[in-house]
Formats: structure tokens, C-alpha cells, sequence
């Protein structure tokens, strides 16, 4: 993995490099940017900040890991901010998203220039090769239907999931997916010298609390997210995020701390704050 953080206050540009076991030649350099947990309560100067980024960054399409919402009852004002953020962004390309554990299912009726993958996959043609983009609805715990989100893989090229819940990828079995993108842990939001981020939200490891990472030869990306919510409304050593993710081909996969994590979570420090 190779990457770069630019400070673009106050929202950091992650740039990171991700290796594709087999990745088509006609991929090699795709550029996908990623946020997550938008949270959106009211327009401030993060909101700014990440839609600037979003409308001046170079990537071939934008993905969305759920969680525009902040409380599921403001659900219509959380659309109206969507709106105003997403639609001078729509015109630069595509933008998929997922529905998060914040987010109140009416939020995929709004009018937003963006498409909600509800357990459904799509079929992008890129430079000639067919890419899967599958998403999960997970905004409760019997709207997800992983089996289902995947079945319309394509045979011959690879699979992208956008999941919010980073756990997700424990549930793969023997799905062929290439990476998966997901938010939640907001990279703990809260992280202290020597220890770390103190919870990451998900039944995940601490140090997977954001960044890329390889869980039985599957990569991930964890977003930090750009907004912030309970049980603490502050940040701290954690800024918020945009990603620019460039698939590259390569024989073999190394993580974001340079080591192989394993396909078994660490149950401590895990949690179901919502």
C-alpha cells in the first residue's frame, strides 16, 4: 500500500494506492474517491470543506458508505442538506451509495443526484471490462440481504461492495469480492497517543479503526468519515476524510500497518453505539 495525507483544513485528502490480486490491466489506475458518515445536521465549515474537495479532486466515480443521515426523525432535513451538497458533485460522475445505520429508509425516496444500491449490483463498463459495484442496505439490522446484493456479480470482472458496517466483511464466506468500503467507526473520532482510537464501533480490531486493510486476502477501505455523532460530538487527532483509492494490479496485498490481519475479529473494544 502506498499513500499520502494533504491537509486540506479542516478535511485531510487520504491518496492510497490498493492492490487487486488479477486486476484487469484496463483497471489498473482507476480512481474511486470514497466518504462516509456525512452526518448531516446543519452546512458548516467540514461540510464545505469535503464538497470542495469533492468538486476539484480527479476520480472516475464516488462512492458513499452510508450514514448521511444524524437521527433518523430529521431524516427530511438530512435530505435538503444531501441535496445542496450532492448536486453540484453529480455533475463531475456517477455516485453510489448505501444506506447506514443513522439513515431512515425514506432518505432513498428523496430526489438526490445519486443511486442508492439497496441490495443490488450494478454493471459498470470500464475502459472495456465489466466492474461489479454491490451495496447493502443496512439500515437495520433485517434490511440486509448480502446473498442477494451479490448475485449479480459478473463472471469475469471484479467486485466492489459498499458496505457501511466494516464487520460486513467477516460475512463474506466464499463470495468473491476484490474490496469492500465502509465507514461507521468515524476512525474512532477520538484518538489518544500510544493507545489509539478508544472504540471502533464495529466488532473489528482497534487498529482497523480506518484506513486499508486485508482480511483473507479481501481488501478493505475504512473511511474516518466526515461527520461526527454520539456518544461524543467532537474529533480528536482523527480528522475528517475524503479518500481517493487508485486500483492498482498486484500479486499480493499489504495493509495499511504492514501486516496480514486475519479473518478473525477481536472481540474487545468493540461496541453497538448507533
Amino acid at each position: 500500500m502506498q499513500g499520502t495525507v494533504v491537509s486540506s483544513e479542516p478535511v485531510v485528502v487520504q491518496n492510497l494506492s490498493v492492490p487487486i490480486v488479477d486486476l484487469p490491466r484496463a483497471l489498473h489506475g482507476v480512481r474511486i474517491a470514497h466518504i462516509s458518515d456525512l452526518h448531516f445536521r446543519r452546512w458548516d465549515d467540514v461540510t464545505r470543506s469535503a464538497q470542495e474537495l469533492l468538486l476539484t479532486l480527479d476520480y472516475d466515480l464516488l462512492a458513499v458508505t452510508g450514514d448521511l443521515g444524524n437521527f433518523r426523525r430529521n431524516w427530511q432535513k438530512s435530505g435538503d442538506l444531501a441535496r445542496q451538497f450532492f448536486e453540484p458533485i453529480a455533475e463531475r460522475g456517477a455516485i453510489y451509495a448505501v444506506l447506514g445505520n443513522h439513515d431512515d429508509p425514506r432518505l432513498a425516496d428523496v430526489d438526490l443526484p445519486l443511486r442508492y444500491l439497496r441490495n443490488e449490483s450494478v454493471s459498470l463498463d470500464l475502459s472495456g471490462v465489466t466492474l461489479t459495484l454491490a451495496g447493502v442496505d443496512q439500515s437495520s439490522p433485517s434490511a440486509e440481504n448480502l446473498a442477494v446484493a451479490l448475485k449479480g456479480q459478473h463472471a469475469h470482472g471484479p467486485t466492489i461492495l459498499l458496505a457501511h458496517y466494516p464487520s460486513t466483511i467477516y460475512r463474506l464466506g466464499a463470495a468473491r469480492v476484490h474490496l469492500v468500503l465502509s465507514g461507521h467507526t468515524h476512525g474512532g473520532q477520538i484518538h489518544m497517543p500510544k493507545w489509539g482510537c478508544l472504540w471502533t464501533n464495529d466488532r473489528i480490531p482497534r487498529r482497523m479503526s480506518q484506513g486499508l486493510h486485508d482480511v483473507a486476502g479481501t481488501a478493505i477501505h475504512i473511511s474516518s468519515g466526515v461527520g461526527v455523532s454520539l456518544p461524543l460530538l467532537m474529533r480528536w487527532n482523527c480528522p475528517p476524510e475524503v479518500a481517493i483509492l487508485t486500483l492498482i494490479s498486484s500479486p499480493a496485498f499489504v495493509d495499511s500497518a504492514s501486516e496480514r490481519q486475519t479473518s478473525t475479529p477481536n472481540p474487545l473494544f468493540s461496541g453497538s453505539f448507533v
